[in-house]
């Protein structure tokens, strides 16, 4: 039996994000509830998709993962005409209607030991290292979840780049058995209170800066300026003891800058 299976789980506009904004955030937002479902945002999306967070997939050192993206399956249309104005995704990463997601699922872990369930928005990066750092990993005897709370926080209308921290950040990766997972059992991390009650589940955390949280002008539930009000600390990496989130320190010199997306990107 083989050891382990990572599948990346990349939501694109499968969930209603917008519903589990505060109504006093949703209500204010003149965009309509069924943007998601638009050509308009799928093309915007999905061209984002590309230009990122893709990027940081084919640019992982280790290729031995499979990821998701889950699209509501009305928009099956305008996905698969987006998608025909790029090259052909890898052989691992995968459009796919979201209530296929488990089926999927079940056929690819099927043979091994665990299966590690990595968390990625649509926009968003891991560091080209991460895949890697978890096939490496040997996690402690009923951990369920790895939290990734160190990265940064990137704007790419201004480019601007800051290191972030969240003590329960939604860079997170499941942990479960296969057995238990082909019987049934799922981490609920609505019920758990979303990403910030994961770490109420036995929990490893990862500390290295392992992701980029990515803010542009078509987020719905994420804000660069709400984000930039938050306390800033010195080295909020290492001085975070009882807050949720931090905006640290804003990386000014641009060959540092550079380097670091790099790291994430690719060339």
């Amino acid at each position: 039996m083989m050891n382990k299976r990572i599948i990346v789980y990349i939501p694109f506009n499968n969930l209603d994000v917008r519903a589990n904004l505060p109504p006093s955030v949703r209500n204010a937002s003149p965009l309509k509830q069924d943007l998601h479902l638009s050509k308009e945002w799928i093309d915007n999306r999905i061209s984002i998709f590309m230009n990122y967070t893709l990027k940081s997939l084919k640019n992982q050192t280790n290729q031995n993962f499979i990821a998701y993206v889950l699209y509501n399956k009305s928009s099956k249309f305008f996905i698969e005409q987006a998608l025909l104005n790029y090259p052909p995704l890898p052989s691992n990463i995968h459009f796919i209607p979201g209530d296929n997601y488990e089926t999927q699922v079940k056929k690819n872990i099927r043979g091994y030991k665990h299966f590690y369930e990595l968390h990625l928005y649509s926009d968003d990066m891991y560091h080209k290292t991460f895949i890697e750092q978890l096939h490496n990993h040997k996690h402690k005897d009923g951990t369920k979840v790895l939290i990734c709370q160190n990265g940064y926080i990137y704007n790419s209308i201004d480019h601007i780049l800051a290191k972030y921290f969240n003590f329960s950040s939604s860079f997170n990766c499941f942990i479960y058995t296969v057995e238990a997972y082909l019987q049934g059992v799922r981490y609920d991390f609505f019920k758990l209170g979303r990403w910030m009650g994961a770490i109420k589940l036995p929990h490893e955390i990862i500390t290295y800066p392992s992701y980029i949280n990515h803010c542009h002008d078509a987020n719905a539930a994420f804000s660069f300026n709400t984000e930039k009000q938050r306390n800033k600390i010195k080295d909020v990496w290492v001085n975070n003891k009882g807050h949720r989130a931090l905006f640290g320190e804003i990386i000014t010199d641009e060959a540092e800058k550079n380097k670091i997306l790099e790291e994430f990107m690719g060339n």
